[in-house]
């Protein structure tokens, strides 16, 4: 049976690519982030595009701009150009998007790197871009300062004032300049690169993926100057980064807050904003949905959720559609190596699980075995991904960037193949796939068989090592409040639901509190093993 597409796929029978729709690029090719920016904010000087909960203060177009502009003058004088590097690395702040828009209006690349990582992984991140000037809140500057001492970059405060350190509001006194201001040209082309963020680190430490002009620009927009987007995804995150990019860019209001998120707090600031879209990631979509003030009422105005990072159970998207039956859910499958990829709205089935839907608009596919062969429908291989524009890899990891990229085609490590219906259906992660006496099994299948019981809050399956017949499944398993379901009882469920051997749990069931995610809710199954094995 067909589904419900938010875009069409197409597929080349002598090929063997599956394609989004074609669509011409808003932009030209060769126009710098910060020059089409800067034209919109000067084009729409009225238009609200900022609010921050926290003090209620609201930033237009006309403001965000001599911000913006402030920032870049001061980069300019600091002698950085597009060879150099500003480092971000905060919470959520009024400052953060001019301070991002004052980096493209310099065609100066900034490197965010997520505020509760680990300090030696936020030195390694940093140690392949060393950004000459380093943007953080003054309660993490002595960390900060700490693992780029290597370097000695100069500091500036994003919030809170540390005794002889420049504020970012030090910066932002008027001056005449601004007033002329043009945006800095790009010194190359639209392949240059105009910002570095992190990979997820889901199977090893994150690297550093560089972003091009080009990049950014092509993004396609899913909304309108009339709508209000309400997320906390932050900079650093690529999801956060492109939903604050496309409400710069076409105008779009967007909330702000700083503090942790909590769904009925949440629901609180969709009333209050009138709120039209949110961008979410799964464990918040799942609390958001199961909360007792989600009702119909609360969530009337919401017309579009984005939802990725992992997968989530169907019947909690289900669950959102029965409260908002007009409303878009999308479950979008993508990377920070390339953006969103697929994107899908139906919900309908059971066995929609591991479906991602159709492909995004300018972006193509193919399906390859061990030996390079581009693979037909319903044939299970690893996922290839044409962006559109050029790659730029990772920053001081050539070995990494080699491996990714495949005669111009990236690969992200993921299996899985295309349906009749050219959906793609994900099946695991490459380097996630386990062997039981020589039979492949992938985790998230058994996942999937767990997360259906009703007490299960959350679940991670991963390989124990068996020296004589391969990897042995075990589960570590969140219960929901009040749960009293058994361990044995899970055992028992997976054994009713699969019949082969290879896949039951035959390192048992471990009950735990917390499972192992990153900052962007995405399973780190490498140390989940290490607290099944602890």
């Amino acid at each position: 049976m067909a589904t419900r597409a938010l875009y069409p796929t197409s597929y080349d029978e002598e090929t063997k690519i599956w394609s989004g729709m074609s669509r011409a690029p808003f932009f030209a090719p060769d126009c710098s982030v910060g020059s089409v920016l800067f034209n919109a904010m000067k084009n729409w000087p009225n238009q609200t595009v900022l609010i921050n909960h926290e003090d209620g203060r609201r930033i237009g177009n006309a403001e965000m701009r001599a911000l913006a502009t402030r920032l870049a003058l001061f980069l300019k004088k600091e002698k950085l150009t597009h060879n150099d590097v500003v480092g971000i690395i905060g919470v959520t702040s009024t400052y953060l998007a001019p301070l991002a828009v004052g980096c493209f209006f310099n065609t100066t690349p900034f490197h965010a790197v997520a505020v509760n990582k680990e300090a030696s992984v936020i030195k390694g991140l940093y140690e392949l871009t060393k950004p000459k000037i380093m943007f953080c809140d003054g309660n993490d500057y002595e960390r900060i300062k700490e693992v780029t001492k290597e370097w000695a970059p100069k500091f500036i405060t994003l919030t809170g004032r540390v005794e002889g350190v420049p504020s970012i509001e030090d910066l932002l006194n008027p001056t005449m300049q601004e007033h002329f201001y043009q945006p800095e040209p790009l010194a190359v082309d639209g392949d240059q690169t105009a910002l570095i963020l992190c990979s997820s680190g889901t199977s090893g430490l994150p690297k550093a993926v560089a972003i091009s002009h080009k990049h950014v620009t092509r993004i396609a927009p899913f909304c309108n100057s009339t709508d209000i987007i309400l997320t906390n995804a932050t900079l650093d995150w690529a999801t956060g980064f492109i939903s604050s990019a496309i409400g710069l860019i076409y105008g779009v209001q967007k909330v702000i807050f700083e503090r942790p998120f909590e769904a009925g707090e949440f629901i609180g600031m969709i009333k209050q904003y009138n709120v039209s879209i949110l961008v979410l990631k799964p464990w918040q979509t799942y609390e958001l949905f199961n909360h007792p003030l989600a009702t119909e009422e609360s969530l009337a105005n919401i017309r579009v959720i984005f939802i990725t990072g992992c997968w989530l159970s169907t019947k909690i998207l289900q669950r959102g559609q029965s409260l908002m039956k007009k409303c878009l859910i999308v479950s979008s499958y993508g990377a920070t190596e390339t953006g969103a990829i697929t994107a899908n709205i139906d919900h309908s089935h059971d066995d929609s699980l591991n479906n991602v839907g159709r492909i995004f608009p300018g972006m193509r596919i193919k399906i390859i075995d061990e030996d390079g062969n581009a693979l037909p429908h319903n044939k299970v291989g690893e996922v290839l991904i044409d962006i559109g524009s050029k790659w730029l890899g990772y920053l001081g990891s050539p070995a990494d960037t080699e491996a990714t990229l495949q005669d111009g085609w990236i690969n992200l490590g993921d299996l899985g193949y295309f349906d009749n219906d050219n959906n793609l259906i994900l099946v695991d992660r490459k380097k996630d796939l386990l062997k039981y006496k020589s039979n492949h099994y992938w985790p998230t299948e058994i996942e999937q068989i767990i997360a259906e019981l009703p007490e299960v809050l959350n679940v991670c399956v991963v390989g124990i090592p068996d020296p004589c017949i391969g990897e042995l499944a075990g589960a570590l398993v969140i219960k929901k409040p009040g749960a009293t379901i058994t361990e044995q009882q899970i055992i028992d469920h997976v054994a009713k639901r699969v019949v082969v051997e290879y896949k039951q749990l035959h390192s048992g069931v471990k009950f735990v509190d917390t499972l192992p995610l990153n900052p962007n809710g995405k399973m780190m199954r490498n140390l989940a093993k290490q607290v099944f094995l602890a």
